[in-house]
């Protein structure tokens, strides 16, 4: 499989937190990594604000993707909280973990070499069933074991104006990587999870 690019730089691992303060700045510095996996002909998923859908779809639309082709072939995915982080209206981080998993292994079953995530976060700050920051947090820590063991990129996106200070370092803590300023950088705030959850991160 080809290299994945990110922010102008080759993957170094799977799991990357993403921050930014505008939508535009997000597409301008996520266009690579999303268009270079529509053009390998690799799967991609990604999950947001469902009432930012049709607004995601024009900013693929406009830095190339051919949506509706892609769409069509299932090459492309765009869900909405409530179909992945949401379902059932709660927040379970074993469920989601079961779903990437399951994305994973019916889009190899169709015959993607790969499968390139994206997931926007603002769904952390809704006030629902099971979510916190303490479980998100787990669920993130976790994730990075999954990640490798599946070897999938997924870049889990966050708005710098919605969340605090606070909240930014404790999800750099489960985050290898990060994107800060356009730029991918090592994160010298990670938690490794194998410190911070033992054996649970085994699961």
């Amino acid at each position: 499989m080809n290299e994945v690019t990110i922010a102008g730089r080759k993957l170094q691992h799977f799991h990357i937190a993403a921050f930014f303060r505008s939508r535009e700045e997000e597409y301008e510095v996520l266009r690579s990594y999303i268009k270079e996996g529509i053009d390998a002909g690799e799967k991609t998923v990604h999950i947001c604000d469902p009432s930012l859908k049709h607004d995601h779809l024009q900013h693929l639309e406009t830095m190339g993707v051919p949506i509706t082709d892609c769409t069509r072939t299932g090459q492309l995915e765009v869900l909405g909280w409530n179909d992945a982080y949401l379902r059932e209206g709660r927040f379970d981080g074993d469920t989601m973990m079961a779903l990437l998993e399951e994305v994973v292994t019916t889009s190899r079953a169709e015959g993607f070499s790969r499968v390139r995530m994206m997931g926007h976060m603002e769904w952390v700050l809704e006030d629902r069933p099971g979510v916190t920051l303490d479980r998100v947090i787990d669920y993130e820590l976790r994730v990075n074991h999954l990640l490798n063991r599946l070897r999938q990129p997924a870049i889990c996106v966050y708005d710098l104006n919605r969340f605090s200070g606070a909240a930014v370092i404790e999800v750099l803590r489960a985050h290898p990587f990060a994107i800060i300023g356009g730029v991918l950088r090592e994160n010298p705030f990670y938690d490794p999870p194998e410190e911070r959850l033992g054996s649970a991160v085994k699961r």
